[in-house]
């Protein structure tokens, strides 16, 4: 198979066919976005139970996958003295073939960037009505097909926000752009269940094992967006950490951080 490139307009060049794979052609995979910390990677057990588990739904065999230490130590020797980085592993099916896969190996790529906080303030968040997160066995995985976050946050940008709440497509609350959701309501901590097609979040899983250990009230479940209109505060969260949104439509809640769930990403490089 040949294989040409075109930018802008302007002529096709041939590039090595070798690039091509079924990452490119089909997002035939799974990512997990991981922050490397003064030499390791943060969180790096439950970052390998995910990979696992998002492979083992999509039938793509980890053979000779890279171990923890094995990444760690080869970020270590290339970046000397960086000590904090962001690593996007990504994992695909090996060998080409159409929708029919001619093998079900592995291989991955690497890409190394330096770190970038989140914003800890978003001003205006809205519930989308064109975007939902669609229900499938693979939902809750981290795949190479992020489309629904693309077109997400391609209107949230044209609507001049600062986050894009999904629903599922039942209606009920599933996530946003790119973090897991919670919000607070006398006391309780509540966020959706993975029953809503969200993202089974690394953070999200950090936060749900404190507020257990500690023995305090936390709801998963199923929730109509209208429930945000009683919430006092709401935030969100990925890798990069905690994000606090200020308003939702009419409703506008509580500022201030949550220190007990900022010290869970506390980064001291």
């Amino acid at each position: 198979m040949e294989q040409y490139f075109s930018k802008e307009g302007h002529s096709f060049r041939p590039i090595p066919s070798n690039n091509l794979n079924r990452a490119i052609l089909f997002g035939d995979g799974v990512f997990e976005t991981m922050l490397y910390v003064n030499g390791s990677i943060r969180f790096e057990t439950d970052h390998w139970k995910r990979a696992f588990l998002g492979l083992k739904t999509l039938k793509i065999i980890p053979e000779n996958l890279s171990s923890a230490r094995e990444i760690t130590a080869w970020v270590a020797e290339i970046y000397k003295n960086e000590t904090l980085l962001r690593i996007r592993w990504n994992i695909f099916r090996s060998g080409l073939g159409k929708y029919t896969p001619l093998a079900h190996g592995c291989e991955e790529i690497l890409m190394v960037s330096p770190f970038q906080f989140t914003s800890k303030i978003k001003n205006k968040a809205y519930i989308s009505s064109s975007v939902s997160i669609p229900k499938s066995p693979w939902a809750n995985c981290k795949t190479l097909n992020g489309l629904p976050y693309v077109m997400a946050n391609i209107e949230r940008e044209e609507k001049g926000m600062d986050e894009v709440i999904l629903l599922d497509d039942e209606g009920f609350i599933s996530e946003t752009g790119a973090s897991n959701i919670y919000w607070v309501i006398d006391g309780v901590l509540y966020t959706p269940s993975l029953e809503t097609s969200c993202i089974a979040g690394v953070s999200r899983q950090q936060i749900l094992h404190y507020f257990n250990e500690k023995r305090l009230v936390v709801k998963e479940g199923k929730f109509r967006p209208e429930m945000l209109e009683r919430a006092e505060k709401v935030f969100t969260s990925n890798i990069t950490g905690i994000s606090y949104i200020q308003q939702i439509g009419k409703s506008t809640y509580e500022g201030g951080e949550i220190p007990e769930i900022e010290q869970l990403f506390a980064l001291n490089p």
